[in-house]
């Protein structure tokens, strides 16, 4: 449902994060957000997977994307990036529906065998909060970002002027692994289903 903003509302449309505030009866401020992929700057890092797990977290939700030794069960390496809980729900799965269906239907329930994965000591850990993603025949990827909550004070305050759009990394992977993470985020998304129409606030 949209939001009807008083005049008084703080309104930004500069570069790729459109936001809009204003602040409620408690004196919080209450939080708008949508983004332009299209201008965003893309990942300068690139992370090739071809296995993936989705886990919640003491806090948040980690996903787990690795790469495996030719043949074997043994992760080479492995990207971790834990993502909150209401925007797992509300930006990641929600915006995710059409996609998901897209690559189901071109994966036609052929995934690659399961393996027993061997984990690795050779783990980066990072953190996203925004998730753009993109199919092209075989190939996919999810290219994820981030938005400081400094940013979000210090525009509200009125003392910058852009939210900035962090790129943190792209993920590419084959369709198959993608239509994979989708089904291993549903169970999560279920436990989660309660945040879908969680507000975003600051003080």
């Amino acid at each position: 449902m949209s939001k009807v903003f008083p005049s008084a509302a703080i309104e930004l449309s500069q570069g790729p994060v459109r936001l809009r505030a204003f602040r409620s009866g408690d004196n919080s401020m209450l939080l708008e957000m949508g983004i332009d992929y299209e201008k965003a700057e893309e990942p300068d890092r690139s992370y090739y997977a071809d296995y993936c797990d989705v886990k919640r977290g003491r806090v948040g939700v980690n996903f787990i994307f690795g790469r495996l030794e030719p043949g074997g069960t043994q992760l080479r390496s492995q990207v971790e990036i834990a993502f909150p809980e209401d925007q797992f729900v509300r930006q990641l799965w929600n915006s995710s529906r059409g996609i998901h269906g897209t690559v189901r239907d071109y994966v036609s329930g052929q995934l690659p065998a399961r393996v027993v994965v061997q984990n690795t000591d050779k783990v980066q850990t990072l953190r996203a909060n925004n998730v753009f993603m993109a199919i092209l025949g075989h190939d996919a990827v999810l290219d994820f970002y981030y938005i400081s909550p400094g940013d979000i004070h210090f525009v509200t305050m009125k003392k910058r002027k852009e939210v900035h759009l962090e790129p943190v990394i792209r993920i590419a992977m084959n369709t198959a692994i993608m239509f994979e993470f989708f089904e291993k985020c549903s169970p999560v998304a279920d436990e989660l289903a309660d945040l879908a129409n969680v507000e975003y606030g600051t003080h």
